[in-house]
């Protein structure tokens, strides 16, 4: 298990918990003379606050923290984090005693504020419950069309209403404020959050809010869009396998907020000029068709370890990329990038002929590759048959596609003797 993520993962985790709540919690233990039970329930408080200051950090998806864990890794830990905080503040509310009215108020309200958050995030803004329970994901598909996603960020976006509800309660506790050390780093705490989520939101996202242009957009089957942008001069370089968060600010009926998509091709012959191939579903996607040639774009990322993880791995490993439907897409970028360097195994299952769009993409990569496509997805009975000994043993497994279809491939894997430690995947959930 722990061969499988990477020392930063950990690290992260580490920080988060232990080292950022523990200065606010040592001033106040040293600060308020009580009892130690007392003194506990206000440390679960303050840890809890310090863990929402922390979602709010983690919600601005810094770059420099996706390359060393990765994006999903930073979701989960977001999710995480998230509960944790209210079973602490769930502990706080049930244990603190206060004689203030207000104080006790602010203290509820924040709190069931954000057992609705909590809630409300798991279902609709996670795949906790979507990946997991069929009934789930359809019952989230049928609501779809009134809780869009657009309409569940602003939602979750409660939080900062609960952050502010228990600023003011800590600040309205007399004998908390007679403690000047905490209530400074206290305050700190929430000017240095806040201002970094104002900063990458509106000043930084401002300053590069027009970095691409849409030169292409065409059909290649009945609900499979191929998007291509050309790069401003200025934006970063993306790696093969790498993906951008994309919004469209000023198209007709095409939400504003920014949704993930992979790259398709290597940036190796045109790294000015990056393609995305999406599937029409759900509230965004269904609407892609209609974006006309010239929109800007504001491209997020790109964001990525896949390439990342090729490069530290032994060119003895083989590679054995997994894809399911549009899922192909950042696997033809990674065998484009690496199949003169690694021995690659390209497995593409999807729901129609139709849907094997880069069949002859790959057929030119062959024989230096294999490549398998394959109606319906493969079962553990096609792996048993298709793979060899060493892939089993030693190969790397990069698998794409929707949170179900790799969840049942994972299974499938494990039981044929692949180690965790050799999954890596993308989930398609939203």
């Amino acid at each position: 298990m722990f061969k499988k993520y990477p020392l930063a993962l950990y690290l992260t985790w580490l920080i988060i918990l232990f080292i950022v709540p523990l200065p606010l919690v040592f001033l106040l233990n040293t600060g308020l003379l009580d009892s130690p039970s007392n003194l506990l329930t206000y440390d679960a408080g303050v840890a809890a606050y310090t863990w929402w200051l922390t979602i709010i950090f983690l919600s601005t998806r810094p770059q420099w923290l996706d390359r060393l864990i990765g994006i999903p890794s930073m979701y989960f830990i977001h999710g995480m984090i998230g509960v944790l905080a209210l079973g602490l503040a769930s502990f706080h509310v049930l244990n603190a005693f206060s004689m203030g009215t207000l104080i006790k108020n602010l203290g509820n309200t924040a709190w069931y504020l954000s057992i609705f958050s909590v809630l409300y995030a798991a279902f609709f803004l996670s795949g906790w419950l979507v990946d997991h329970f069929s009934l789930a994901a359809k019952t989230k598909q049928k609501l779809q069309f009134i809780f869009k996603h657009q309409i569940s960020i602003w939602i979750h976006r409660i939080n900062f209403i609960v952050i502010g509800l228990i600023w003011l309660h800590v600040h309205v506790i007399v004998r908390i404020n007679r403690i000047s050390s905490f209530m400074i780093l206290f305050d700190l705490y929430t000017i240095v959050s806040l201002s970094l989520y104002g900063w990458k939101k509106f000043v930084a996202s401002a300053a590069d809010s027009i970095n691409g242009q849409v030169i292409s957009n065409i059909s290649v089957n009945s609900h499979v869009y191929q998007l291509k942008i050309k790069l401003n001069p200025h934006a970063k370089k993306y790696r093969a396998g790498d993906f951008y968060f994309l919004s469209f600010r000023n198209v007709l009926g095409i939400s504003s907020e920014p949704h993930p998509f992979s790259v398709t091709y290597s940036p190796t012959n045109t790294p000015n000029l990056v393609t995305f191939t999406i599937q029409s579903h759900g509230d965004f996607t269904s609407k892609l068709g209609a974006i006309p040639i010239g929109s800007d774009v504001k491209l997020e990322g790109p964001f990525g370890r896949f390439s990342s993880i090729i490069e530290a791995a032994s060119i003895e490993q083989p590679l054995v990329f997994i894809g399911m439907g549009t899922g192909i897409a950042p696997l033809l970028s990674l065998t484009q990038q690496y199949f003169k360097t690694h021995k690659i195994h390209v497995l593409w299952s999807a729901h129609n002929s139709t849907d094997f769009y880069y069949q002859q993409e790959f057929n030119k990569l062959v024989p230096k590759i294999t490549y398998e496509q394959h109606l319906r997805r493969f079962t553990k009975t096609d792996y048993q048959n298709k793979l060899t000994e060493k892939e089993f043993s030693s190969g790397l497994f990069f698998i794409v596609g929707p949170a179900p279809g790799i969840i049942a491939t994972e299974k499938a894997l494990h039981q044929l003797d692949v180690k965790r430690a050799q999954l890596i995947d993308e989930r398609l959930t939203m």
